[in-house]
């Protein structure tokens, strides 16, 4: 079963609960590291960031500073993730006094070129967020289904294929590639309701 958000922050706080950290890790690792890897690091790089953004996130919930009352995690934590991201470019970037001029120009004008950045990287880090959450969904339903009905459901639902092109991928008829997916669908719907909550709240 998924541990709700809820839970699981309450427990973070506490130095001495080991497997809520472990838990907490496993879950926005693979987010981050994705992430980070997406907006051009190198491997390396992208699991240096990861930790670096775990650590604040960490610290951050110590102290107090996430409270669902004013957002959502997926935003206060891609906010530091495009923060930590921010501040290795900055210091990886050769800078020259010109820079230095441009920089303080730009910061002290609007520059629609950053704020299209910005926008950019904050639907990267939700599109993979969603991406993550239906992995685990995925995962969880791998526990109710044969691989056969998994592969009908994503190949029609998440990459798009058209019926036809599905039994032809999976030997099946266009009918039992339907019934598949059909079965994956309304467990979805039934089960994933409740799961994205957890997940999220």
């Amino acid at each position: 079963m998924v541990t709700t958000v809820s839970n699981l922050l309450s427990r973070l706080p506490h130095l001495d609960d080991r497997h809520a950290w472990e838990q907490f890790e496993q879950r926005y690792t693979p987010v981050l590291r994705r992430y980070f890897r997406q907006s051009g690091c190198g491997d390396e790089v992208a699991r240096d960031l990861t930790q670096d953004t775990l650590e604040r996130v960490a610290l951050g919930l110590r102290r107090g500073a996430f409270r669902k009352d004013r957002g959502r995690l997926r935003d206060w934590i891609g906010g530091i993730a495009r923060n930590v991201l921010r501040n290795y470019r900055r210091k990886a970037a050769p800078r020259t006094n010109a820079d230095e001029l441009k920089t303080q120009f730009w910061e002290s004008h609007e520059d629609e070129a950053a704020e299209n950045q910005l926008l950019a990287a904050d639907r990267r880090f939700d599109a993979i967020w969603v991406r993550q959450r239906l992995s685990s969904l995925i995962r969880v339903a791998a526990q109710s289904f044969d691989l056969r009905e998994l592969r009908c459901y994503f190949l029609v639902e998440v990459r798009k294929l058209p019926i036809k092109e599905v039994a032809r991928r999976t030997r099946l008829s266009e009918s039992a590639v339907f019934m598949k997916r059909r079965n994956v669908a309304n467990w979805m719907l039934q089960v994933g309701p409740r799961f994205i909550s957890r997940w999220e709240s």
